[in-house]
């Protein structure tokens, strides 16, 4: 007994209408290829968020060279009225230089006008504040002008790379759709002329397909949007990535990455800095017993006091209650910080094996992919040989050869996820990608 099917010849023409128009989309615009390194050239040079880095970092820079240098300072009163009589114009210029920690410099300059006409009052100052018994400058724990240059450039090289990828696979996933939509066609052309056939399973997996097409455009067109706005594009560009994702197996030496991510970790300079501090404060407080030892003293230049002035005094402090607590405190703040470095290490340790177990996990994947895609084209030469005998149909052959193109799919993307998570170990290494990813992405 026949299956009855309703079909209408414009239902038919639209679905096959539909998957016309996307697929010729899809291939109407010439692609511009674009390599790894040209990316990041485009990165690098127009991204907005690192060019506003750079120039941040130009004027911290400055800054801090002109901490070096005396600070000059004009003042100028050009009019004032005081007790009720009205003041004649005066100025000042005053130079102001630290000379080291406990030492600095003052001098100024003061014109005014009297009876006589313009007068010219020096004054000059050399200051002195010392501590005999205080705890040393904080080292330097925060990062380096050259490692907060790498932090921002990694992260730069890993969104590119990200976005690389993903657009790469995306490409391929458009294009494996598309290839399954015209399967499902073939095989519905194959159907109709079959009788007794029942093909609504084969017209509802082309709806589903048609859509699933769809949706790989849409995330398509979204990927190329975001890449072209990280490369600094006004315009709306394709890009077609051409990447040599290597093949590679790293032999990952834990102990040494520690040694790495240990030296590259602000965050654990931060909390040594604060625990030596802690050690000294105490170690300070039971040596001096709570005594502040100071010395301060200054020679001064004054035209108004008629020439050279200076003193000299000694001073000692101490708190007497309540003395126990405070050193209890300081007893407290050292353990806290120990506390606090312990805890930044195992953070760090849980960092580096989790890193190391996903880089074990992806090629763990990645190897297993690489079976199935053997298998797979193992598959597709039996088919071929059937095919040639005559045992089954060029449909069969063509579904062979699309289980080809989704293993090999796989496989790229196990390839992708292995490369991100060695990226994200030599991150946490604090190493330069900028050079590196080279080693991974040809």
């Amino acid at each position: 007994m026949r299956v009855m099917r309703i079909r209408t010849p414009q239902a038919i023409c639209s679905v096959l209408l539909l998957s016309l128009l996307l697929v010729v989309s899809a291939y109407a615009a010439e692609p511009t290829s674009i390599t790894l390194e040209e990316a990041l050239d485009l990165a690098f040079a127009h991204n907005s968020s690192h060019a506003l880095f750079l120039w941040e970092q130009a004027l911290a820079a400055k800054r801090e060279a002109t901490g070096k240098h005396p600070q000059l300072t004009a003042r100028l009163e050009p009019v004032g009225i005081k007790d009720g009589s009205l003041e004649k114009p005066a100025g000042s210029l005053t130079m102001t230089m630290p000379l080291g920690e406990n030492m600095d410099l003052r001098s100024s300059l003061t014109l005014g006008f009297d009876q006589s006409g313009m007068a010219v009052r020096p004054a000059a100052s050399l200051n002195l504040a010392y501590a005999f018994f205080q705890v040393s400058e904080k080292a330097q724990v925060e990062p380096t002008p050259d490692e907060t240059r790498r932090i921002q450039a990694n992260s730069l090289v890993l969104e590119t790379v990200d976005l690389l990828l993903q657009l790469r696979q995306q490409i391929d996933r458009r294009d494996y759709e598309a290839d399954r939509l015209r399967f499902l066609e073939a095989s519905l052309d194959a159907a109709r002329i079959t009788p007794d056939y029942d093909d609504l399973p084969l017209r509802q997996a082309l709806r589903d397909q048609i859509a699933a097409l769809a949706a790989a455009e849409d995330r398509l067109d979204q990927l190329q949007l975001r890449l072209g706005t990280s490369l600094g594009q006004v315009e709306l560009v394709d890009y077609d990535p051409v990447l040599d994702v290597r093949d590679m197996s790293l032999e990952l030496m834990e102990e040494e990455l520690r040694l790495e991510v240990f030296t590259s970790s602000s965050t654990l300079r931060r909390a040594e800095g604060d625990l030596q501090r802690a050690y000294e404060e105490l170690e300070l407080e039971r040596k001096t017993r709570g005594w502040d030892f100071k010395a301060s003293g200054g020679v001064r230049l004054n035209e108004a006091s008629s020439g050279w002035s200076w003193d000299l005094g000694l001073s000692a402090t101490k708190t007497l209650y309540p003395r126990n607590i405070l050193l209890e405190e300081l007893e407290l703040a050292a353990a806290k910080a120990e506390f606090a470095l312990e805890t930044q290490k195992n953070s760090l340790n849980a960092e580096l094996r989790e890193a190391i177990q996903s880089i074990t996990a992806a090629q763990d994947q990645m190897d297993l992919k690489a079976e199935h895609l053997a298998l797979s084209r193992d598959d597709l030469d039996l088919r071929r040989r059937q095919y040639e005998a005559g045992l089954v149909t060029a449909l069969q052959v063509q579904e062979a050869e699309l289980a080809v193109q989704k293993a090999q799919l796989d496989y790229a993307q196990g390839k992708m996820v292995y490369v991100q998570s060695v990226l994200a170990l030599w991150t946490l290494c604090g190493r330069d990608l900028r050079t590196l990813v080279f080693e991974l992405i040809g």
